[in-house]
């Protein structure tokens, strides 16, 4: 088994219309921005966890198709987090607060900019909170 030694995490994201992208993300989600390359922007989640719009056509790899992508969001408030989405620029499909009892999870899910789909959660109790 190989040891990795990792030490933090970026998801990228390809858009074809990526200033859109990078407003949705500093402006809609309100993410700081950690690093921005021109043709690829990179957002600060947490402490060393990142998200990144790139260039669809300046990239490493090429989107050929939207979907099959969820990204997911813990909130502290969540309530306030899906106030603050109603009617937001890029955000459409927002969904209601629904509870998963056997998870102690309550989230909700809206699609982005582009097709994609988020979900902004928050884990109500034990060990899942804890690592959430």
């Amino acid at each position: 088994m190989a040891k990795l030694n990792l030490t933090s995490s970026t998801t990228f994201l390809y858009f074809n219309d990526l200033e859109g992208a990078k407003r949705f993300f500093a402006e809609t989600l309100g993410l700081p921005t950690a690093l921005d390359q021109g043709w690829a922007c990179i957002y600060r989640l947490g402490e060393r966890s990142y998200l990144g719009a790139v260039d669809n056509a300046a990239g490493s790899i090429r989107r050929e198709s939207a979907g099959g992508v969820l990204v997911s969001l813990a909130a502290e408030d969540l309530q306030e987090a899906h106030q603050a989405l109603q009617g937001a620029w890029g955000v459409e499909e927002l969904s209601e607060i629904k509870r998963v009892k056997d998870l102690a999870l309550e989230s909700f899910f809206f699609t982005g900019p582009e097709g994609y789909r988020f979900e902004v959660e928050r884990f109500t109790s034990g060990g899942l909170r804890e690592l959430f």
